[in-house]
């Protein structure tokens, strides 16, 4: 178990998964996260854990709570690692309430620090959609860099949005985080 200053990340244990569940099935967080069609969420069912899902193999899956109440805030994720070049995708969803709060940014630096100083990662690699712009705006705060677009990736909405590829490499956070 991990704790920032207001948020806990802990192991995800079966009475969590219904909440995982129903979090891929909210139409703004699942239009978000995925290229696939915004369609209620076959993936898994309600009581399966969904670290097992076949697609994509999990690093770190943690439940993300908050300290005070444990409230379900969401869930984050390093996954699909490359060993021989040390580079994870991570992700990250929260719950719509959660939004603008903070919670994501406290998120993301705790995993990209824990990426680094502890599993020691040499790349940390997210993609987001083009519109998403706050998201943009977390990922820049702290420390990653755009790679690469994909144009008119991903159809939102009745329009078709760019993907964003960042990531942050070691030596830019080692740079932003000295010690």
């Amino acid at each position: 178990m991990f704790e920032t200053d207001r948020l806990r990340l802990r192991a995800i244990c079966k009475p969590d998964f219904e909440k995982v569940h129903a979090l891929w099935n909210i139409q703004d967080v699942r239009k978000m996260l995925s290229v696939g069609y915004v369609v209620p969420s076959v993936g898994f069912k309600a009581d399966q854990d969904p670290t097992t899902v076949p697609g994509h193999d999990y690093l770190l899956y943690a439940v993300i709570e908050t300290k005070v109440e444990a409230e379900f805030v969401g869930v984050t994720m390093l996954f699909d690692t490359v060993q021989k070049t040390r580079d994870s995708k991570i992700g990250i969803a929260l719950l719509p309430e959660f939004w603008g709060q903070g919670f994501g940014t406290e998120t993301m630096r705790f995993v990209v620090d824990y990426a680094f100083r502890e599993l020691a990662l040499h790349r940390v690699t997210l993609s987001v959609n083009g519109n998403n712009t706050a998201a943009i705006k977390i990922y820049k705060k702290i420390g990653f860099v755009q790679e690469g677009v994909q144009r008119k990736a991903n159809w939102i909405n009745g329009k078709w949005q760019d993907i964003i590829w960042m990531a942050i490499l070691d030596e830019e956070w080692e740079e932003s985080n000295p010690e």
